[in-house]
């Protein structure tokens, strides 16, 4: 009888304050009633919240890889390719966080699961 163990796949303790401070970012703009928050807005409460900040590239690789932050919603301006990123954090109660419409003069953009990467 060979039974194959279980992987348990657990997520590095190497950045935890970095991690509690970008959930720290959604909580306090959850406290406002606020669930999906842009990226400019994370980025931003980050860097003026916490002594060393955090680059673009590296507040996207966080958010990307870790299972807690959720991609909700992407918008393009009209007119222009520039891209807005919508995320939020799984609290783990029942609220609907794909809820909020496209802002004016933006347009909804579907996301893609496969990039045929």
């Amino acid at each position: 009888m060979s039974e194959k163990k279980k992987e348990i796949v657990t997520i590095s303790k190497r950045y935890a304050r970095i991690v509690t401070n970008i959930e720290n970012c959604f909580l306090a703009y959850r406290k406002q009633g606020v669930h999906q928050v842009a990226f400019t807005q994370v980025k931003d409460w980050v860097n003026e919240n916490t002594k060393d900040g955090i680059s673009s590239p590296r507040l996207a690789n966080f958010l990307r890889r870790r299972p807690q932050f959720h991609l909700v919603r992407k918008e393009r301006r009209h007119g222009s390719n520039k891209i807005q990123c919508y995320w939020a954090l799984s609290y783990g109660d029942d609220i609907d966080l794909d809820s909020e419409k496209t802002s004016p003069g933006w347009v909804d953009i579907p996301l893609a699961t496969d990039t045929g990467i």
